[in-house]
């Protein structure tokens, strides 16, 4: 028997099939904000206050020859100083009113997730001011054309042990298309294969070369548009940044490790709930010689 031709056809039962929205959100991807782990952090310098943080600079003295009977030659060094200034200051914030609150899916915590990415977009301000000041380091290896050879690696090295720096306070930093299009066709490069770690800049550790820790970052800058990279191998004295202490004004709002202050307040003119996230901040680069720009083209 030949089956019936007038069947319901989709259009007909479309009324029957409700659209389910699902238990999970597609929220944004995070990569590892490493920088400012692994540079020097004077915030707790700024506690009680202040704008600009003065660090003094030390030159090494000369040895002068001595004879008998003759005078010792005293040194007189003109000294310099470095002066971080924390004037960088970013929000990030939204606003729900009440009928959009109540009709929210609660499974879906909205204004936890939002809150959550709003902190996350402040402290990448952070991770994304230290790379840039990669450029401005006056050693520099690579072209913003050519893959990342092991003749630069090591001529890296040389130029950062060759002004005093302590190989176990460097780390090489490269843009992670970098990493795996470029440095891991170099046989020098060793995977880092250990347990993860708790530390917040080992979970982006992807392998050592030479000894040296290889951390991945996405933060890392063009040379110039969207040409070459300016990645780097550093000491954690190459830069030093810091944070103002911004204070919590409302309850439950929290300061976190970087300083990224999170905070919500109810406005009942609006009967809205407003959420800021910010940072007040400064980023300096302290030691010109614990820095190697290491420039490769951008894949």
């Amino acid at each position: 028997m030949a089956f019936p031709s007038d069947t319901f056809t989709e259009a007909d039962g479309t009324v029957f099939a409700p659209n389910v929205w699902g238990e999970l959100i597609n929220d944004i991807l995070r990569n590892d904000l490493v920088l400012a782990n692994f540079f020097t952090n004077r915030s707790d310098e700024l506690q009680d206050g202040g704008k600009t943080l003065e660090t003094p600079n030390v030159t090494e003295m000369t040895a002068n020859s001595k004879s008998n009977a003759t005078a010792v030659t005293l040194n007189s060094p003109t000294e310099t100083k470095v002066t971080l200034t924390v004037d960088q200051w970013f929000e990030t914030s939204f606003a729900i009113e009440d009928r959009q609150a109540a009709q929210f899916k609660r499974s879906y915590h909205v204004q936890n997730k939002y809150a959550s990415n709003a902190a996350y977009t402040i402290a990448k301000k952070l991770d994304v001011a230290l790379a840039t000041l990669f450029s401005g380091f006056s050693n520099v290896v690579g072209t913003s054309t050519t893959a990342p050879v092991d003749e630069d690696i090591r001529k890296a090295i040389g130029i950062y042990e060759g002004a005093n720096n302590r190989p176990e306070e460097g780390a090489f930093f490269f843009d992670n298309k970098v990493i795996w299009n470029g440095l891991m066709s170099i046989d020098r490069f060793t995977l880092f294969d250990n347990t993860p770690s708790g530390d917040p800049v080992k979970k982006a550790q992807l392998g050592y070369m030479y000894g040296y820790p290889v951390y991945g970052s996405n933060n890392i800058q063009y040379v110039t548009s969207t040409t070459g990279r300016n990645n780097a191998l550093a000491g954690k004295d190459a830069i030093h940044w810091a944070t103002s202490p911004l204070g919590v004004m409302s309850k439950g709002g929290m300061v976190g490790s970087m300083g990224v202050r999170v905070q919500s307040n109810y406005i009942p003119d609006y009967l809205s709930t407003i959420t800021t996230s910010d940072i007040l901040f400064g980023v300096i680069e302290n030691r010109d010689s614990a820095g190697v720009l290491f420039r490769t083209k951008a894949y």
